[in-house]
């Protein structure tokens, strides 16, 4: 059965932004009444509180989670991962309205909420696609002190620009090898079009079952990315201090000694898209890509 927005309850939208955006008020505010008209209620982070008004009631980021049917991230991929991140725990569908850059994620451009395509969203059909999220785990002497969840990646590399690291690296439990680079990359699927497609890694059909692990200017040159099943575990052992950054989100500190162990999270991300959605599309658009389908062009 084809998915419908509507039939979500309760018909509560979580509006989720890391912080409003100046001159973007009326967009905000567009969107929201959008929802209104529709029967639905609408939550946001304290952050949109000012721009929305009465609009919508405030809520603490864990709490609009919990309240809300479905999250609407306002802002570009890096918001649109926090959401999806926040919402993953309680299966909430995510649909971002990309008011950043690039969007390769994001369903809407600012135009839609204008110009009807939100609406149409609302009252029609959509496409929720499952996406593959990461997890890091560090472990200090048999101890985790941290875990998270990543939509797109998890970036380890040295804090010292110029240095050079040092990583022991096993997959399932066999040895795989031992780094010399600035660091590493480990996408999900989504994720292959972000950090891991500037350090030269593969792109990857989003519903691949794949992780893929891409070095950062490795010191050898035979080093390659690689694609792996994602049911396998990487553990990393790093010969000196380094950061540990997931999503692109502030780092956290990793130690000599320490154990990083990468993985698949048991977690998921629901994106939501209009029902033609094309991530090829996306990509000719994005990265220049030449040619278009022909008229005559059979799957």
């Amino acid at each position: 059965m084809t998915p419908r927005l509507a039939a979500l309850r309760p018909r509560a939208a979580g509006f989720f932004a890391f912080r409003a955006k100046a001159g973007q008020e009326g967009l905000l505010r567009a969107a929201a009444e959008a929802f209104r008209r529709r029967g639905w209620r609408v939550l946001c982070v304290p952050a949109l509180r000012a721009a929305l008004g009465p609009l919508a009631s405030a809520r603490e980021p864990a709490a609009l989670a919990r309240d809300s049917s479905l999250l609407v991230s306002l802002g570009g991929d890096g918001t649109l991962l926090g959401a999806a991140v926040l919402g993953a725990p309680r299966r909430r569908p995510v649909l971002g309205i990309n008011l950043g850059g690039l969007g390769y994620i994001t369903a809407a451009a600012p135009e839609a909420v204008a110009g009807g395509g939100l609406e149409g969203l609302l009252d029609g059909a959509c496409r929720i696609e499952v996406r593959r999220m990461a997890r890091a785990e560090v472990l200090r002497g048999g101890r985790r002190v941290l875990r998270c969840e990543a939509l797109n990646d998890v970036v380890l590399a040295r804090p010292q620009v110029g240095r050079i690291a040092l990583m022991r690296a096993r997959v399932g439990g066999a040895f795989l090898a031992q780094f010399r680079a600035d660091g590493l990359v480990f996408s999900t699927p989504t994720g292959s079009t972000a950090y891991n497609l500037s350090v030269g890694g593969p792109l990857v059909e989003p519903a691949a079952p794949v992780l893929v692990l891409s070095l950062i200017s490795p010191h050898t040159l035979s080093n390659r990315p690689l694609v792996l099943p994602d049911d396998r575990v990487l553990e990393i052992e790093p010969g000196g201090d380094m950061e540990l950054a997931v999503d692109g989100r502030r780092p956290a500190a990793v130690r000599a000694g320490d154990k990083v162990r990468l993985s698949r999270s048991p977690l998921d991300a629901r994106l939501v898209f209009a029902p033609g959605h094309d991530p090829w599309a996306v990509l000719r658009g994005k990265l220049g890509w030449q040619g278009a389908p022909s008229a005559d062009h059979r799957a």
